[in-house]
């Protein structure tokens, strides 16, 4: 009886910890002038905001709420410029292994090979987006919180960033094919209570 009651506690165990574990996503921004951060499970549908701001002299974070196990998501930023050129620079981490970017790690940057955008919203079509260098780059100096240099993140927009004052950013964080927690837990308990089982069953030989 102790041996099952020990087995059903660590199953338990098992399962929270495993719930707890789900994954969020966490940005840093630069955005010339100001932005609205969206996830997604629709890549023409806005989504729920979790981070916003309006200057573009500061770094800001956010975090989203638990990504569901299972579900893949977009990652939906809008910026809009007020004056001068126009520009958006970030650094995003995911916090679990639910979840992975479009260049399959839980860490991206801004760059011209995992975003796409646009200047009429996010349920238009998508083009490939356009460097407008580095972070570290003039007229905005380097971005504290972001990587820097030639491996670092880099500023981007949809089309003329002098001209176009608004754009849609699109990037896909897609899930990875996991056990749900209950499952798990399920397999960790009979497998422990099948040990169990064939030790008493040794033992009474």
């Amino acid at each position: 009886m102790k041996s099952i009651k020990a087995l059903l506690a660590l199953s338990a165990a098992l399962l929270s910890a495993t719930v707890s574990s789900a994954t969020t996503l966490t940005s840093y921004i630069s955005m010339d002038n100001g932005f609205i951060a969206y996830l997604s499970t629709s890549n023409s549908t806005t989504g729920t905001a979790f981070s916003s701001a309006n200057d573009w002299y500061h770094t800001y974070s956010g975090t989203t709420a638990p990504l569901a196990s299972g579900t893949d998501y977009y990652l939906h930023i809008f910026g809009y410029d007020q004056g001068g050129i126009a520009g958006f620079l970030g650094r995003f981490e995911l916090n679990g292994s639910t979840h992975v970017f479009a260049n399959g790690s839980t860490t991206l940057l801004t760059n011209t090979t995992d975003w796409t955008a646009n200047n009429v919203g996010f349920n238009g079509t998508y083009s490939a987006v356009i460097s407008l260098g580095n972070n570290n780059v003039g007229p905005w100096g380097t971005r504290p919180y972001i990587p820097s240099g030639v491996n670092g993140a880099t500023w981007i927009w949809a089309g003329d960033a002098h001209s176009n004052d608004a754009a849609y950013f699109t990037t896909k964080i897609s899930a990875v094919a996991t056990p749900d927690a209950a499952s798990s837990a399920a397999m960790i308990f009979f497998g422990l209570a099948s040990i169990a089982a064939f030790r008493r069953s040794r033992g009474r030989a």
